[in-house]
């Protein structure tokens, strides 16, 4: 019985790579894909559109590596921080 719904609803085995948008806007990613990226489960990951039908997935991890120390203030953002803190003591 089971079978028989899939056939109906056009379930059943896809094609290497794909996946389809759930009505809960879910999408499973592959298993090729996934393990290419070398993402495992619990995985914090940031999702946003790169255009019309394009959306990049990324580590959350990876964008702090990629973007530390982006921003120089030649340490006076730590002093700035330090001396807002001292104002609550």
């Amino acid at each position: 019985m089971a079978t028989d719904v899939k056939k109906l609803r056009g379930g059943g085995r896809r094609a290497a790579g794909r996946s389809r948008v759930s009505g809960k806007h879910q999408i499973t990613i592959p298993i090729g894909a996934f393990s290419e990226a070398g993402l495992r489960e619990g995985d914090v990951v940031q999702v946003r559109a790169e255009g019309p039908g394009r959306v990049l997935i990324a580590r959350m991890d990876d964008l702090v590596d990629e973007f530390a120390g982006a921003l120089s203030t030649g340490g006076e953002l730590g002093r700035a921080v330090r001396g807002l803190r001292q104002e609550w003591d």
